[in-house]
């Protein structure tokens, strides 16, 4: 029969703490790391991000939210910068762009003119893109698209649902632009109008409306 050592056994104080207490200390441990990391990451995202243009208060138009408003004898015209959504989305991102909308409350016809909306930014004048040159974009994207691999089919075997996506992005784009012009007595029109990308280098920047300035800042 073993005789005792002589040896004394001293427990430490951590070893009194169970396995399971201890799995709960370094679990504790890692989620407070986890959403540490993603608080900071959402935050560095977050002023990072391209913030949206508002408008100034004005004394000849109307702030409501991020809509500049004017109201005149014959016209109401709401304008806002507003990203354009639709299947073509892809392609248009490369272009600045409004929404506009104008109701004619008189009981004439009036013609809006191709020149009503003129962005000033960093002293440097930006007309609205003709929609011609926003559909030639939009073809050339549809073509480098499809066509990227040199050694592809000449006639692809989706080829005719490719034609489909295209025809329907180019009746969406037509429909959703800001068309000039005559409008009726009673009558409204609304749609995008496309700018130079480089307005979004500034931080402010003034819109024309008819002789009317509107100043938009960054939020």
């Amino acid at each position: 029969m073993k005789k005792n050592s002589g040896k004394k056994i001293f427990l430490r104080k951590n070893d009194l703490i169970s396995p399971l207490n201890k799995y709960k200390g370094v679990y504790f441990f890692g989620i407070t790391n986890f959403w540490l990391i993603f608080i900071i990451s959402v935050l560095f995202l977050y002023g990072c991000a391209i913030k949206p243009y508002v408008p100034v208060p004005g004394d000849f138009y109307i702030k409501e939210a991020d809509w500049a408003i004017i109201n005149t004898d014959s016209l109401d015209i709401f304008v806002h910068p507003q990203s354009y959504y639709g299947v073509a989305q892809n392609t248009v991102s490369s272009y600045f762009t409004l929404y506009v909308r104008v109701k004619n409350k008189s009981k004439k016809n009036i013609l809006l003119n191709r020149s009503s909306f003129s962005i000033l930014a960093g002293n440097q004048q930006f007309d609205y893109i003709p929609l011609e040159i926003i559909l030639g974009s939009l073809q050339n994207y549809s073509l480098l698209r499809h066509y990227q691999d040199p050694f592809a089919s000449p006639i692809p075997s989706n080829y005719d649902r490719y034609l489909q996506e295209v025809q329907q992005q180019y009746i969406e784009l037509v429909n959703s632009y800001f068309s000039f012009g005559d409008i009726l007595p009673g009558g409204s029109k609304e749609g995008y109008l496309f700018y130079d990308k480089k307005i979004e280098q500034y931080d402010s920047f003034e819109l024309d409306v008819l002789g009317i300035k509107i100043k938009f800042v960054r939020q």
